[in-house]
């Protein structure tokens, strides 16, 4: 019989946490686990979800340390606890570690609570470890080495700790290349120009704005270039985008095109992918962009260099520094036959490390290691 799983995830946009979600329940063994969702009824995820099959049960999930939070979080918490005792899962995922304070007080008083795995994405300070109780879960799932160092220095047990890469699906065929010319018209650009792109939600972490500033250099080696921004923009961060871009007289250059579903046929489109973020916990479009045949540039923070290998696969800069962000996409613009070699060693390297069936298959490992009490000793201490 099959073991239910409450997933637990807070954002009702999509990005790269709930690509990933999304990518895991399709392929996770309904033989063995039946999934849930708990998750906002606003946004574009919901849907998604319900489209796929999967059961939603709408949660709103409140900050947990906003100066408010105390006056209301406890619906979210109470809302919770209802589907928790409604469905009766066997285990409980959270999806990122911001609504892991909501899980564990939601499980507060039960007779037997369920284990709760914990998934870290994002770059983490170790402070951050017992300030969002990660050290009460049963596991913690690293995006990354580099996260789950991080962890460790916060003073989470290796016996609960597990390294685990997002994945990509490479059991389809291999879709053809988009009609660059219909693409272009549809992004509002010139056939001829050389398209620069990100693919990541529009906020400040994410370094657009590093990038803009690196671009009238570009500009100046390569006049063609036009960048493409493909993500759900936050509006105040968006703006303040706009506003840079006309102060550098770049306004033209900037095409902020939005959610794009599914996202192979822009990165197809592309002439180079870059990554400018400021913190990344490990970045699943780095390897989208590599498994779509294209060379990177990207920062080197957080786990990124673990997908991508500097010198082989794209080049890697200092987070924050728009000179070198600059220097680098110039170089592999002028490098035709290079970005080539890397683009083949970056699609290889893609399909051998993050294949999407190695991921969902170590999930269900460590499942099943939690469940029968395996190198964790049962339940952490909750009280």
């Amino acid at each position: 019989m099959a073991q239910g799983i409450l997933y637990i995830h807070g954002i009702g946009a999509v990005g790269g946490a709930e690509h990933d979600l999304l990518a895991v329940l399709a392929r996770l063994d309904r033989n063995a686990w039946e999934p849930h969702v708990a998750c906002p009824a606003d946004g574009p995820l919901r849907p998604l979800l319900e489209r796929a099959g999967l059961p939603v049960h709408p949660v709103a999930l409140v900050p947990w340390r906003k100066w408010f939070s105390p006056f209301v979080r406890w619906r979210s918490v109470s809302l919770l606890r209802d589907a928790i005792d409604r469905l009766g899962p066997a285990l409980v995922h959270v999806n990122d570690i911001w609504w892991v304070p909501h899980t564990l007080n939601a499980l507060r008083g039960m007779a037997a609570p369920p284990p709760v795995v914990a998934h870290v994405r994002q770059e983490i300070e170790p402070d951050k470890v017992r300030r969002y109780e990660l050290d009460r879960t049963d596991r913690v799932i690293a995006i990354s080495e580099q996260v789950a160092e991080s962890l460790r220095a916060g003073g989470a047990e290796a016996r609960r700790l597990r390294t685990i890469y997002s994945g990509l699906d490479f059991s389809q065929p291999v879709m053809p290349p988009p009609d660059r010319s219909a693409f272009c018209r549809r992004m509002n650009v010139p056939d001829a120009a050389v398209l620069l792109g990100t693919a990541a939600n529009l906020f400040p972490r994410k370094g657009y704005d590093v990038m803009l500033r690196a671009l009238p250099g570009i500009l100046a080696a390569h006049p063609d270039v036009h960048y493409l921004l493909a993500g759900t923009a936050e509006p105040g961060y968006a703006g303040t985008l706009r506003e840079l871009a006309a102060r550098l007289g770049i306004a033209d250059r900037i095409h902020m095109v939005g959610f794009q579903d599914p996202i192979r046929p822009f990165l197809g489109a592309l002439d180079l992918y870059v990554h400018p973020a400021l913190m990344e916990g490990f970045g699943i479009a780095l390897v989208e962009a590599m498994a779509a045949g294209k060379a990177v540039v990207a920062t080197r923070t957080g786990g990124v260099p673990e997908v991508v290998e500097q010198g082989e696969t794209g080049l890697l800069v200092a987070p924050g520094d728009p000179d070198r962000l600059r220097a680098a996409v110039v170089e592999l613009l002028g490098d035709g036959p290079r970005r080539e070699r890397m683009a083949a060693k970056g699609f290889a390297r893609a399909r051998q490390r993050f294949d999407l069936g190695r991921t969902v298959a170590e999930l269900e490992q460590l499942y099943g290691e939690v469940l029968s009490g395996k190198a964790g000793n049962g339940h952490a201490d909750r009280h």
